[in-house]
């Protein structure tokens, strides 16, 4: 499992230093990137959605405390980066989070992000619970997890267009024009969907009938889809693909 992260200092050096220890001690650590500021740090979380924050205390113009006002409600692990065991030490310990000092020792910093992997670890798998529980609450609605390098994205199942299988991997073409590669069959999600709307209409394609814009019978036979694809319907398959769309238009 890989923890997606971004380092807050306003010291480059500071930066640096916590960028290679991570390399060399935390490899399940991923930084993502780095702010030297508050504003800085808010447009990367934004971006990113990170699963943990290094996070220096003392900034010149404003301290890192300041970036979770700003932000309200983090959805992120927060490990405090201070060069000063003073009043903010207190604070933080009475609020059971994590810190370390600097200069950093690597070692707390390994204790720290070891800490802090087992509560990123509850939160994915408190999101999968969460998902089960409104896929049975909304049937009709269901989200699917696609599990894309080191996260799980939740998608709606409607916002799918179509996917493209590529021997043991399957590209999913969302609705928002993004493209997710995943480490599954499409057959595996052929039989996922299939309750769903969507027809097999080649050996290499999956498609979502509500996504399907035109009919063309040209080469054989292919779907138009919604964001401008198009998809061939292999001979063998045309008229179980005819049969369905004819019941759309009735």
């Amino acid at each position: 499992m890989k923890i997606k992260s971004i380092i807050v200092d306003d010291e480059k050096h500071g930066r640096e230093n916590l960028a290679g220890l991570l390399r060399e001690y935390c490899p399940e650590v991923l930084v993502l990137g780095e702010a030297n500021s508050v504003a800085a740090a808010v447009l990367l979380i934004e971006k990113h959605d990170p699963d943990l924050v290094f996070l220096d205390i003392e900034m010149p113009k404003e301290n890192g405390f300041r970036l979770l006002e700003t932000l309200g409600h983090a959805r992120f692990e927060v490990i405090f980066v201070t060069a000063f065991d003073n009043y903010a030490i207190k604070a933080i310990r009475f609020s059971a989070a994590d810190y370390i000092l600097k200069p950093i020792n690597y070692n707390d910093l390994v204790e720290a992000v070891k800490r802090v992997s087992h509560r990123v670890l509850q939160k994915q798998e408190n999101q999968r619970v969460n998902e089960l529980a409104r896929n049975i609450q909304q049937p009709e609605n269901p989200r699917i997890g696609l599990p894309t390098g080191d996260r799980i994205e939740f998608i709606e199942v409607r916002k799918i267009i179509h996917c493209k299988g590529e021997g043991n991997y399957t590209h999913i073409y969302l609705q928002d024009k993004r493209r997710l590669l995943v480490a599954k069959t499409l057959v595996d999600f052929e039989e996922l969907l299939n309750d769903y709307a969507f027809i097999r209409t080649h050996k290499s394609h999956l498609v979502n009938l509500h996504h399907v814009s035109a009919y063309l019978k040209t080469d054989g036979g292919t779907l138009e889809l919604s964001n401008g694809d198009r998809v061939n319907i292999s001979r063998r398959r045309k008229d179980a693909v005819q049969e369905v769309l004819k019941t759309l238009t009735q």
